[in-house]
């Protein structure tokens, strides 16, 4: 059978970690519409009976602004060295520009390459032909393919293109694998989607997320888990009017942790300000970041 590793890279909110999740047929890697919604690099397992692919999900690249995003920056680009192909995610609803162009410069030496266009339900035929025209000019060995990973559309397709890029041997994990991301992670990671969702710009980019704790008792799983934040003002809008933020983020996060675990859970989240943590080593380390 084929199988080998692809490393899918792009530019913040190119829909690479909702590509992810169609392809692997499960929630692996949490979606949102703000930047940098990934951290880490995620691996996702798609297996079918004549091949097995391990995704790798990356962190947006973006203009850094702290030595968090830096990091981000240097996991994306580190993740595409020793993998079989690299696929780089392109949102066909975004005009070309200098980030595009920066991306394009670090992995146009790429042998095993391809272009795949995303978000094609959001664009004409005109626009889409000017897009495709410019990257095959700069990478003209680089395959080109159109897809909407929202709506499944043209996923088979993309599983095809890579097959031939795949090599012959067995199995890298066992059949039914998902991700090899662990448990506690995942349950951070919920817990920071729902954060995502219910604040504002500022908030996002200065969260972290950690377990404390897990205990059960008569069958009901406790989390106690910590939201990090780097200044009081984020704190109270974490929190919101009478409790009604930190309300809806934790009742939002156990609907979801319910449906994966599949039992009853109950969570207790606590908001902590920690200056500055994003440029602190110490801090980025024990968060996994680093």
């Amino acid at each position: 059978m084929k199988t080998g590793f692809v490393t899918i890279i792009g530019r913040p909110n190119a829909g690479k970690s909702t590509l992810l999740n169609a392809l692997v047929g499960e929630k692996i890697s949490i979606v949102s519409d703000k930047s940098q919604t990934t951290r880490h690099p995620i691996q996702g397992v798609y297996d079918a009976e004549d091949c097995q692919i391990v995704f790798v999900d990356t962190p947006g690249i973006h203009k850094p602004q702290a030595r968090l995003g830096e990091r981000m920056n240097a996991y994306a680009f580190g993740s595409i060295e020793g993998v079989d192909l690299v696929v780089l995610l392109i949102d066909s609803s975004v005009p070309f520009g200098k980030g595009d162009h920066y991306i394009l410069e670090r992995i146009k030496t790429e042998k095993n390459l391809i272009f795949a266009f995303n978000k094609i339900d959001l664009v004409t035929i005109e626009t889409m032909t000017s897009l495709k025209a410019t990257y095959q000019a700069s990478v003209p060995h680089a395959q080109i393919l159109e897809l909407s990973a929202l709506k499944k559309a043209l996923l088979p397709e993309l599983i095809d293109a890579m097959k031939p890029y795949l090599n012959e041997g067995p199995r890298y994990f066992p059949t039914q694998t998902k991700t090899n991301v662990s448990e506690a992670f995942r349950l951070t990671e919920f817990i920071r989607e729902k954060v995502l969702y219910y604040t504002y710009e500022e908030i996002p980019h200065s969260v972290a997320v950690t377990i404390d704790h897990i205990e059960t008792v008569e069958g009901v799983k406790t989390l106690y888990a910590s939201i990090i934040v780097e200044k009081e003002s984020q704190k109270g809008i974490l929190i919101g009017q009478k409790g009604q933020r930190i309300r809806s983020i934790r009742l939002a996060t156990i609907k979801d942790v319910q449906r994966h675990l599949q039992q009853t859970i109950a969570l207790e989240l606590f908001v902590k300000v920690e200056k500055n943590w994003r440029n602190s080593i110490d801090r980025l380390k024990e968060f996994g970041l680093l």
